[in-house]
């Protein structure tokens, strides 16, 4: 068995940045509901307006500099630094854009992330092993969401129709010794979640040795969910994405 872990939100995991929070200097030519990248994160950026968003998919990415939104941004905070006579503006703005080549030179070591069907990702920052969901790349950014939610529905479909839960349960997902006695589908949920990740053949390359809880499945699905709200145009992460609709502006 694994090394199982405590909860870190995907928030705690990120670096942090001054003003990352202040939404102040959001560009207004990019206050647009048809603003679509495909970067997740720089989407997050577009969707909040807050520029720790950005920063964090620049360590992800570091082609996030071409990205046309980050291009935008950085020109927008470039004028208002030029035009701006308020000093307490300046230093937010002059932060600002210091804080997008600090995100390069904190590239993230991906080549230690381990990417599993199930949704979750194993890491390993070069000091601690954790799991996380995906952001990048934003092909499977939903999937451990999706598949979270597809075994909360087919609880709530056997409970409709009256079947034998843990029977229905385990027969359909190959797991065995679950616990059904829970009032939340969820709680039931997690514990597939949980037996399924574990069982997966592990990457060779993955030293993470790492084991996922219940506790930790339901926690990690709950801040995936909360990543993605406000993310509605990213429909299916099974099918393709087209990035390049002429409905989108970019």
């Amino acid at each position: 068995m694994g090394n199982s872990l405590e909860y870190r939100t995907f928030e705690s995991l990120q670096n942090s940045y001054d003003y990352q929070d202040n939404s102040a200097f959001f560009p207004p030519a990019l206050d647009n509901e048809n603003c679509f990248s495909r970067h997740l994160l720089v989407n997050k950026f577009l969707n909040t307006k807050e520029p720790k968003f950005l920063f964090w998919s620049i360590e992800a990415d570091s082609n996030v500099i071409m990205d046309p939104f980050c291009v935008e941004t950085v020109n927008y905070w470039k004028s208002m630094l030029i035009d701006s006579i308020d000093e307490s503006k300046r230093e937010i703005i002059e932060t600002l854009l210091k804080n997008i080549g600090l995100g390069l030179s904190r590239q993230r070591k991906l080549t230690d992330s381990y990417h599993y069907d199930s949704g979750f990702v194993n890491n390993f920052d070069g000091e601690n092993s954790y799991i996380s969901f995906e952001v990048h790349p934003p092909r499977r950014c939903f999937r451990l969401v999706e598949n979270f939610e597809k075994i909360v529905n087919k609880i709530n479909q056997i409970k409709i129709l009256g079947l034998d839960l843990k029977l229905e349960l385990e027969a359909k997902y190959k797991v065995k010794d679950l616990n059904v006695n829970f009032s939340e589908p969820s709680n039931i949920a997690a514990q597939v979640m949980s037996i399924n990740h574990n069982d997966l053949k592990k990457n060779i390359n993955d030293k993470t040795n790492l084991f996922l809880t219940p506790y930790i499945a339901e926690e990690i699905y709950k801040d995936a969910k909360q990543f993605t709200l406000g993310l509605e145009y990213i429909v299916d992460t099974f099918q393709v994405v087209d990035y390049w609709s002429p409905d989108k502006k970019r």
